[in-house]
């Protein structure tokens, strides 16, 4: 997790979102929920994906069925 944000080639206005709210390494952003870092202003779904695969998470989770 000691990955660095920006090695992850993050679109340039999103890197700075994340170096402003005090995100510097891939480990920052573990405790945060899904959701949470969808909410980030600038996030897309590249960028998400590059984070998810980074914090070894499933980017694209089974969605729950129904009964």
């Amino acid at each position: 997790m000691d990955t660095k944000l920006a090695d992850l080639r993050l679109r340039p206005w999103l890197l700075r979102e994340l170096s402003q709210t005090g995100y510097e390494v891939v480990g920052d952003l573990q405790h945060l929920p899904t959701a949470e870092l969808l909410r980030i202003p600038g996030m897309g779904g590249s960028d998400w994906r590059k984070i998810a695969k980074a914090l070894g998470r499933d980017p694209f989770p089974a969605p729950k069925k129904r009964p």
